[in-house]
């Protein structure tokens, strides 16, 4: 036999026993997770949307009932307040409506989820930075924007097993923190202020929520409708009108509150 022939048998062996040990070798780790995370979110809507353009970007014309709080004032979704059961606990305020709706006002502090995140997982600041990039590391936006637009598509086989650790923790932490959402994720801006919406009210979610970020701190705004009844469900519009109503105000401008603190 030739000895060039002998040599490609001998390569072709090579290659069949060595090349599968040289590949886990250098994408062993990359593969178990890919593989893992497709498995372990195969159930988790949350874990495989992306942040979208908002659809609907109308506003509605109706005017509503106005409210003041930590500093923002803000129409409230729906007129049938039930002045009985609102409620303030520490930075969250409650309003209650005679429908059995219920509408959430809340406010954070600049970085309050880098913060956490950083504390819990005690990372040098120098070092989650190093990791998760200087957008994600300098605000809660820029973190949410990078950890939202990971899914489990995400991490590749041939990726460096860096990319794919840090890749897979923000996956981890996008199925805990994101509010529960099938009908999407979606981009919204009001003012200063950016951030997204988890659902849509076409889809008719016994809660809709979102989350707002900026410089000098954060908002979180839920919509909780009760299913029948009187209940009336909400529209897109209607959101718009609420979210591009909030301003800060001081204290001596402040409009009188739906219900006083408690």
């Amino acid at each position: 036999m030739p000895r060039r022939k002998i040599a490609l048998i001998i390569l072709a062996c090579v290659i069949v026993v060595v090349g599968p040990i040289v590949y886990v070798w250098l994408f062993g780790f990359q593969t178990m997770m890919a593989l893992e995370v497709r498995y372990l979110y195969r159930k988790s809507p949350e874990a495989w949307q992306t942040p979208v353009a908002l659809p609907d970007t109308s506003i509605s014309s109706i005017p509503h009932k106005k409210i003041s709080y930590f500093g923002y004032e803000l129409e409230l979704p729906w007129d049938d307040v039930d002045e009985e059961k609102g409620k303030t606990i520490g930075t969250v305020h409650v309003t209650s409506f005679l429908s059995g709706n219920e509408f959430l006002f809340s406010t954070f502090p600049p970085k309050d989820f880098v913060n956490e995140i950083v504390k819990t997982g005690k990372f040098d600041p120098a070092t989650f930075r190093q990791i998760y990039g200087d957008d994600a590391s300098q605000s809660d936006y820029g973190f949410h924007s990078a950890m939202l637009r990971i899914t489990p598509d995400s991490i590749d086989p041939f990726m460096s097993r860096r990319d794919a650790v840090r890749d897979s923790t923000l996956l981890v932490i996008k199925a805990i923190a994101t509010p529960a959402c099938q009908s999407g994720i979606f981009e919204i801006q009001v003012s200063d202020l950016r951030g997204f919406q988890f659902e849509s009210p076409l889809a008719r979610p016994a809660r809709i929520t979102a989350e707002l970020f900026g410089e000098d701190g954060g908002i979180d705004v839920g919509y909780y409708q009760k299913p029948g009844g009187l209940a009336r469900s909400i529209t897109q519009p209607e959101i718009n009108r609420v979210l591009q109503s909030i301003h800060k105000v001081s204290a001596a401008t402040a409009a009188p509150a739906a219900h006083p603190p408690q």
